[in-house]
């Protein structure tokens, strides 16, 4: 049980690393500001619960509001407003946020 968990805590992690990636690159692109701010948020939060010591055990973050909130502002940032590259990438980290509920979901019930 205990290595499954570790399993499922790495998994969560790496979808984590991979949505902050992302955000990193569009923070340089130009976006309305109210935009850029909300993804701002995301990414802090997004960063509190990936340096959580024990993930395995934090079961006082709501990641599913968190992933939720950032899917929102995925949802506002019109395809237009991206460099045609960050398109794909976009479809990527949208399915890395199903992942991430389905995962975070699998740990929070064990």
């Amino acid at each position: 049980m205990a290595d499954f968990r570790s399993t499922l805590v790495h998994d969560v992690r790496n979808q984590l690393s991979a949505m902050l990636m992302f955000i990193s690159l569009l923070e340089k692109v130009e976006l309305p500001g109210e935009i850029h701010a909300r993804l701002s948020a995301s990414a802090e939060e997004l960063r509190t619960v990936l340096t959580e010591p024990d993930l395995a055990t934090a079961t006082h973050h709501d990641l599913n509001a968190i992933v939720g909130a950032f899917s929102e502002v995925l949802r506002d940032i019109e395809i237009t407003q991206l460099p045609e590259e960050l398109v794909p990438l976009r479809v990527d980290v949208v399915a890395r946020i199903v992942a991430t509920t389905d995962l975070w979901s699998s740990l929070t019930q064990l």
